[in-house]
């Protein structure tokens, strides 16, 4: 919690001399006198360091020697909410109450308490009433009405103070920071850019919003604006290793590999051992078709941490397209092994044993694929040419018949189906998939029958696409 403080104060050697003094009076056992603004000082240092004993201490001597002090006894509350004592709080809190009815800080401390014990009504109620009987520093009282709901990730409720806290002053950058980190936690990431930008008119040397600016701009695709906003962070601080690492990762999205790379090993001073880095690496260099460096840091991922199935998955794809199937094998298996729930270790691996001649192997790892996952139709499709490689027309045909009740829309599937049924000599339905797969895609019609001779040799077929030729003829 951030209650009001004279933090201006903390790094004076006055202070330090206060806080000096305060200590040596303790380890001599003895009374020294401090004024009330003496013991606000030297009770926000404890408070800095999370030694709220040590803070309560100093809030009872305070009291010893200043009973009726609001300030010391506001104080102390603020440690008792922080030491989760709750009840004392608040029975500390309701004293206050009586005597200080118009205190927006006894509000702010009462709703804190309330929030924490779940009791958001009563809560709600304490919050509104800060707001009214808030004068001076309002924007900072309602952010800390703003930081309460920000602690339990109730971020809507705090967009609404902190919008306010805006209103009262637009210029409080703390206020900014956190609108733009709200609106950004509930995905209305305009508003979270436009509270950034804001933000970082006031100080563009903020690296952490330059890299929150960043995240963004990749979530939205918005390449060349989030490296530059990662180039911001970095042009501040160039050890932000975040930065580093979320650069590479929008560079390998944006396709730029080579660049990718360089950025990945400048993460890599900072962290030698991280896995996903020596992944993502290796990714880059599959991309390039780098096929030996790939598989050298897939290996490397390996050795950091020979538990993470991606790494040996990777290895697998590797190996697959040098056409090294027995090693690609042991691969898949391995990533099968350390996470049987991913239906793409599973298709990996059924077209591995595809590719073996391992037949039963191979149905029994595509059966499996679509066991985990039945809404992707290239799944379908590979299963189906697993089965036609196999000369299994009917098999072939039947397991498309089945996707198709789970795409009602897909031209991948029709087509192929159109093709297969005419081979089989089904002209009926092969009409039916022809007609569906033409109103759905008419351009994909070359590239997906280039294959089937069969249905190409149709009369029908040819009227069939040369009727949507011309429907399809651009103006």
């Amino acid at each position: 919690m951030r209650w009001e403080r004279s933090k201006d104060n903390f790094e004076s050697k006055e202070f330090a001399g206060i806080v000096k003094r305060y200590k040596k009076m303790l380890s001599e056992e003895r009374i020294e006198f401090f004024d009330v603004s003496d013991f606000e000082y030297i009770t926000d240092h404890y408070i800095d360091k999370n030694q709220f004993t040590n803070a309560l201490q100093v809030c009872e001597i305070a009291l010893s020697q200043h009973p009726n002090s609001i300030t010391v006894k506001l104080k102390k509350a603020q440690v008792l909410i922080s030491q989760l004592k709750i009840e004392k709080a608040l029975d500390l809190l309701m004293m206050l109450v009586e005597i200080e009815s118009n205190n927006p800080e006894v509000y702010l401390m009462l709703g804190t308490c309330h929030h924490l014990l779940g009791d958001k009504e009563q809560a709600l109620e304490y919050f509104n009433k800060v707001e009214i009987l808030s004068w001076e520093d309002k924007d900072e009282m309602l952010h800390e009405i703003g930081a309460n709901y920000i602690q339990v990730g109730d971020y809507r409720n705090a967009i609404h103070f902190l919008l306010k806290a805006y209103e009262d002053n637009p210029e409080n950058e703390t206020v900014l920071y956190d609108l733009a980190y709200c609106f950004d936690k509930v995905w209305e990431d305009e508003k979270s850019i436009e509270f950034y930008n804001k933000y970082l008119d006031l100080d563009p040397y903020s690296e952490s919003a330059w890299y929150n600016l960043g995240i963004i701009y990749t979530r939205h695709e918005e390449f060349d604006k989030a490296i530059e906003a990662y180039d911001f962070a970095l042009a501040i601080d160039d050890k932000y290793s975040g930065a580093w690492f979320n650069k590479a990762n929008t560079l390998s999205a944006a396709e730029r590999y080579e660049e990718a790379l360089v950025c990945y090993q400048e993460y890599l001073n900072f962290d030698k051992k991280s896995t996903d880095a020596q992944l993502y690496i290796a990714e880059c260099y599959l991309q390039l078709e780098d096929y030996e460096n790939a598989l050298h840091h897939y290996r490397l991922a390996i050795q950091l941490n020979p538990k993470n199935a991606d790494a040996w998955y990777g290895a697998g794809v590797v190996m697959m397209l040098k056409e090294n199937f027995k090693e690609s094998l042991a691969f898949f298996k391995k990533a099968v092994r350390i996470d049987n729930k991913c239906s793409d270790y599973w298709i990996a691996l059924a077209k591995t044993f595809a590719s073996l001649n391992k037949y039963e192997e191979a149905l029994a790892a595509f059966q499996k694929t679509l066991e985990l996952e039945n809404d992707n139709p290239e799944f379908w499709l590979s299963f189906a040419e697993f089965y036609y490689q196999h000369e299994m027309i009917d098999l072939t045909i039947n397991t498309l018949l089945k996707a198709d009740k789970v795409f009602k829309t897909n031209p991948s599937i029709h087509y192929k189906l159109a093709g297969y049924l005419a081979e089989n000599e089904e002209d009926t339905l092969a009409r039916k998939f022809l007609r569906k797969a033409l109103k759905e895609n008419f351009y994909l019609h070359d590239e997906l029958l280039s294959d089937f001779t069969a249905l190409k040799s149709r009369t029908w077929a040819t009227k069939m696409i040369n009727d949507f030729k011309i429907k399809n003829k651009p103006l």
